[in-house]
């Protein structure tokens, strides 16, 4: 195979979506799951450089519009470590939208059985995809969040968020 055919293909296969996360049977309810104390760990793997460990410390409290409020303390490999928001509202069955202090514009979740897709996009300018699956005991979610820009996937973090 040519160079010329090898960059073309790199961003065609860069584009692809990768399989649902395993996940439970019983639905998610993401208001029900981050209502409380939880915490994730992960790893963030970029195209360039190297794989950098992440932990998340999460409490959340639901909102008196049935949504939630949901704070966060991200540890980012050897980065200080930074306090992000996160505020939903219910817009429907399996609908909220929503503001997180690391998005431009709005947050889009939407939760469907045992998963939920957040989407939103970054000051940076990356398009940031989140797949959520609840895990059959229910204090478990897997968390598949990839960040894109010009439409080519730049980096993934795969994490564990136990309650």
């Amino acid at each position: 195979m040519t160079a010329k055919a090898v960059l073309p293909l790199a961003f065609v296969l860069a584009a692809c979506a990768p399989p649902d996360l395993p996940a439970g049977t019983a639905p998610l309810d993401p208001v029900a799951f981050f209502t409380g104390e939880s915490r994730g760990e992960g790893v963030l793997d970029p195209i360039v450089g190297k794989s950098v460990p992440v932990t998340v410390e999460s409490r959340g409290s639901r909102t008196s519009a049935g949504g939630l409020s949901l704070v966060q303390r991200i540890a980012e490999g050897s980065k200080k470590p930074r306090i992000r928001t996160w505020v939903m509202q219910p817009r429907g069955p399996g609908r909220f939208t929503g503001t997180l202090t690391d998005a431009t514009g709005p947050v889009e979740i939407e939760s469907a059985g045992p998963r939920a897709t957040v989407r939103y996009h970054t000051p940076s300018g990356l398009r940031i995809e989140q797949q959520l699956a609840l895990q059959p005991d229910g204090r478990t979610i897997l968390n598949r969040l990839e960040a894109f820009k010009f439409g080519v996937r730049v980096a993934v973090l795969n994490e564990t968020i136990r309650k």
